[in-house]
């Protein structure tokens, strides 16, 4: 969710045991509940490249046909990104990114996260982030007690890894706990022989109405 790597760079194999689908309920399973868009929700981090960054959802935009909601990134006062993500019944998609000089259209929309939310289900992303080729391997790896913060939760390692254009490569686990998002990001971007880290670990959430 973090922009400042995807911005040139749009910031697996399976390593857990499959959990068992009958031993966990239809609302776990839904994406839905794992990335909540309801209006005015403002997710507040502490990060290691830009101090405390606040995310939060704001109005529905039409991108390629499709509504989207606007989530945007706020750092020191300042909204440095837009995403715009739509949520479907096999996973949430983002749609297009926006910076202050331009639009990154993703063709196919991307889809960041996969229905149902099991560990063990994997996909692939191959597209366009602009002019950039993108691949893009996710799995949902594991379910684990994640203490942040904003306190401790219980959450679905999401894992992916994958390159943009020729010479760029991530490696992000990201961590969701239901009915509150994403609370932990530990990302690496390799480009040449420069290695960036980001990591941001959730301090507050204010839900919307």
């Amino acid at each position: 969710m973090f922009g400042r790597a995807s911005r040139t760079a749009s910031l697996w194999a399976v390593m857990a045991t499959a959990l068992a689908t009958a031993h966990v309920s239809a609302a776990d399973l839904s994406v839905a509940a794992y990335f909540p868009m309801t209006p005015g929700t403002v997710w507040t981090y502490r990060t290691n490249t830009s101090g405390e960054v606040q995310m939060r959802v704001g109005p529905w935009a039409r991108v390629g046909g499709y509504d989207c909601r606007i989530i945007e990134t706020i750092v020191s006062g300042s909204t440095t990104q837009r995403e715009c993500y739509r949520v479907a019944a096999d996973g949430v998609y983002a749609h297009q990114r926006t910076y202050a000089d331009g639009n990154l259209l993703l063709e196919p929309p991307q889809r960041v996260l996969a229905a149902p939310v099991v560990v063990g289900q994997v996909w692939q992303w191959i597209g366009r982030a602009g002019d950039q080729q993108v691949t893009f391997q996710y799995t949902w790896a594991r379910r684990e007690m994640t203490a942040v913060p904003a306190g401790q939760y219980e959450a679905m390692q999401l894992y992916f890894e994958g390159n943009i254009g020729p010479q760029v490569r991530i490696q992000s686990w990201r961590w969701f706990a239901r009915g509150v998002g994403m609370v932990k990001e530990d990302s690496m971007l390799a480009q040449g022989q420069q290695m960036i880290r980001v990591y941001a670990e959730l301090v507050s959430v204010t839900t919307g109405r």
